[in-house]
């Protein structure tokens, strides 16, 4: 069984940031970092998205009550052979 590596270790060049990942700067997340190097259009830009995305509910009740409906009522149904091409790709994007 391989161990899961060792983050307390520093690689050679490397300082630890206040995460002690062993990565330089700040961590990704930092606002600062964002936004670093984007011009004022393309921040307001991301900043719409993110809104919109915070704002869009998880489950989207238009698209999941008549799925839900049909499946209650036994109406529901499923191709096989689209469900069978489905499950494949995904095994073979995710082995």
């Amino acid at each position: 069984m391989d161990k899961p590596p060792d983050k307390s270790r520093v690689n050679a060049g490397q300082t630890k940031n206040k995460n002690g990942d062993g990565t330089k700067g700040p961590p990704p997340d930092d606002p600062q970092v964002a936004s670093a190097g984007v011009s004022p259009e393309k921040n307001t830009l991301i900043e719409q998205v993110l809104q919109i995305i915070s704002e869009t509910p998880e489950i989207r009740p238009e698209k999941v009550d008549p799925l839900k409906e049909a499946i209650e009522q036994e109406t529901y149904e499923i191709d096989p052979r689209q469900l069978a091409n489905a499950l494949i790709i995904k095994l073979l994007r995710d082995p």
